[in-house]
């Protein structure tokens, strides 16, 4: 009996043993690992107030244990579409590769809607509903259309709504609640979206210019029957030469 229990305290210090050897060697391991961050090749020039583009980024390997507080200085190469498209504030590349910081880029600009919109446009305000719509896959500068429901709302549920099922659109996001720009730049810039349950699209005026286009109109009118409850959100595919706000 003895003896079985000599054997299970041996298996026992042995796991122990086996499990603290991993650990330490993790450790020490980890110590090596690399990180990489984004940085400006040494064979581009990206003078103050230019775009940054793919093509002028490359990665720049660091060792974890080395990299300090760079992490909350500089961006991470798999965050790099957080830097492409963005501006510079001063001039990189050209005398050997550069890290780029946060400081190096622009803070986006909240330009006013109203100088967004054409002559013959207006903007609406519409209100949405959060649990089927989600802001965050959506940039001001995309198409959406919405679709009217077949059925009323509330205590006349069962009353067909004029117009059901059809699909309005498209129109163009102008901001979503306070956000006029994409978020992840936004939040890149420390900047907060807030609530985005308020959509801002641009609509068109008639010839006359005495009233709303006649799909505008008929959204209107929707928006003052049944507040837009029930109405969904339907985002278009995104135009690829156009670039979101």
């Amino acid at each position: 009996m003895k003896g079985a229990q000599g054997i299970m305290i041996a298996v026992a210090l042995g796991v122990v043993g086996f499990v603290c050897n991993w650990l330490y060697l993790d450790g020490q391991a980890s110590g090596d690992r690399i990180v990489e961050f984004v940085g400006v090749t040494k064979d581009a020039r990206v003078n103050g107030g230019d775009v940054f583009r793919a093509e002028h980024l490359t990665r720049i390997p660091v060792p974890r244990k080395y990299q300090g507080q760079l992490s909350e200085l500089a961006y991470l190469w798999k965050d790099r579409n957080l830097v492409i498209g963005r501006k510079a504030n001063r001039t990189m590349g050209g005398r050997g590769t550069e890290l780029v910081l946060d400081k190096d880029l622009e803070t986006p600009t909240a330009q006013d809607i109203n100088e967004q919109i054409a002559e013959n446009e207006r903007v609406m305000w519409l209100p949405v509903d959060s649990r089927t719509f989600l802001p965050q896959h959506v940039d001001p500068g995309d198409q959406v259309s919405f679709r009217i429901p077949e059925l009323g709302t509330g205590a006349g549920s069962s009353r067909p709504t004029a117009g059901g099922g059809q699909i309005i659109g498209p129109f163009r996001i102008l901001a979503l609640g306070n956000r006029k720009g994409r978020r992840n730049v936004r939040q890149a810039a420390g900047l907060p979206s807030g609530a985005e349950n308020v959509i801002a699209i641009a609509v068109k005026l008639d010839e006359g210019g005495s009233k709303l286009e006649a799909r505008a109109e008929t959204l209107a009118g929707i928006l003052a029957v049944n507040n837009f409850q029930g109405v969904q959100v339907l985002l278009h595919k995104r135009d690829k030469n156009k670039t979101p706000l």
